[in-house]
């Protein structure tokens, strides 16, 4: 018996859309750090790692942002590496206390 076209279509097409979106979430980082300096005209800040390094990151009007970005403030950042190599910040996350 034969499938129907739709039918293979609609196959291949979502195994498509999941290899794009396992391979969108391969490419995503996160990391957590303290802020060392928020430039909200720029939108872009910078973590201190804890290994000792700095990281920066750029942020969109698509970053969903959950807490006040202030310095001294301990975050976590999921991230890709966008065009140019910068890193864009996904999902910024303040934590509390």
């Amino acid at each position: 018996m034969r499938a129907p076209i739709g039918f293979v279509l609609l196959l291949t097409l979502t195994a498509s859309a999941g290899a794009a979106l396992l391979a969108s979430a391969e490419k995503t980082q996160t990391v957590t750090g303290t802020i060392v300096r928020v430039q909200p005209s720029e939108r872009t800040l910078a973590i201190a790692l804890p290994d000792g390094t700095q990281a920066a990151f750029l942020w969109n009007a698509e970053t969903k942002i959950n807490g006040v970005l202030t310095s001294g403030a301990r975050v976590t950042v999921r991230y890709a590496v966008g065009d140019g190599g910068r890193n864009v910040a996904l999902q910024i996350t303040v934590a509390h206390g």
